[in-house]
């Protein structure tokens, strides 16, 4: 998987304990962009109201 033009071993590679702030807020929402995403995935197509 690919964030930003970042893989994801580069991503889980980041020592939070060292990371700067600004660091820490890019990673903080490329997981958010990658669970929306995922999310949307797994999102039931159209509204049937579960009939």
């Amino acid at each position: 998987m690919i964030v930003a033009g970042q893989t994801l071993a580069g991503a889980e590679a980041l020592d939070l304990a060292d990371a700067a702030p600004e660091e820490l807020a890019y990673h903080l929402g490329a997981v958010k962009r990658s669970l929306c995403s995922l999310l949307q995935l797994i999102a039931p197509v159209g509204g049937g109201g579960g009939r």
